[in-house]
């Protein structure tokens, strides 16, 4: 009986030790293409993108500034979100819907969905559009990568994470995000799981001209290989 103990006791152990392991430290370039490779192969996921600091403005009067973006993307260009826009005094969600080019959204003051012209709104799938997207700029437009001791997140406990830092270019990310990102170069740290290499956080940080004036975007992913379909929304059944 306390042999049966012990050696329970021992596998118990074990198993606490392997869970909790640190991972092996490998080249943060290998790291960043692995993780790279998995988020091409995902069939979906949830995202939430999160801006603080100097506003970055929708609108050619800079009068709605982009707050969060929070939703589903499934691959390889559908998007449901919820846009959080700051209007002078006002601070509202507009729903978004992105199916390839086909693009809706809520009005910000009637909630009425309406259709958008192609190309003529900012379209949150295009950042993880595989040849402009985020794959396409972690794999060519990262320097100065380097390996930071491993590290958690409060939204995973318990979990030690790859974590890096190095540069941006912006070039990219200007494109992708209509001017919102970039196109300056930019501080960036990764959150990568080592079991999977999946990318669970991303934190972008732009100097603006004036050295007192930092922006900060803060993407999170979760629910990889999320199932999911996006439809249209029913024009017909607005308010």
């Amino acid at each position: 009986m306390v042999r049966k103990y012990i050696l329970s006791t021992l596998v118990l152990a074990l198993l606490v030790s392997c869970s909790s392991a640190t991972p092996t430290p490998i080249p943060p370039e290998d790291i960043i293409l692995r993780s790279v490779q998995r988020m091409a192969e995902t069939s979906g996921f949830s995202f939430s993108i999160d801006r603080s600091g100097a506003p970055a403005f929708l609108d050619p009067l800079n009068t709605l500034s982009l707050s969060r973006i929070a939703g589903e993307f499934v691959a390889p260009d559908q998007i449901q979100a919820q846009v959080r826009v700051v209007i002078p005094g006002i601070v509202t969600d507009i729903g978004f819907i992105g199916l390839g080019e086909n693009q809706w959204q809520t009005n910000p003051f009637s909630g009425i969905w309406e259709p958008l012209p192609p190309g003529l709104s900012l379209n949150p799938a295009l950042l993880f559009d595989p040849s402009i997207g985020l794959t396409s700029i972690l794999e060519t437009d990262l320097s100065d990568l380097a390996l930071l001791p491993n590290d958690e997140l409060e939204t995973l406990p318990g979990v030690s994470l790859y974590h890096l830092s190095g540069s941006m270019l912006g070039e990219k990310a200007f494109a992708t995000s209509f001017g919102l990102i970039g196109p300056e170069s930019m501080q960036i740290e990764l959150w990568i799981a080592p079991d999977t290499f999946e990318l669970h956080r991303m934190i972008l940080v732009e100097h603006s001209e004036n050295a007192d004036e930092v922006s900060t975007w803060q993407l999170d992913f979760w629910d990889f290989d999320l199932e999911l379909i996006i439809e249209a929304p029913s024009l017909e059944s607005n308010p």
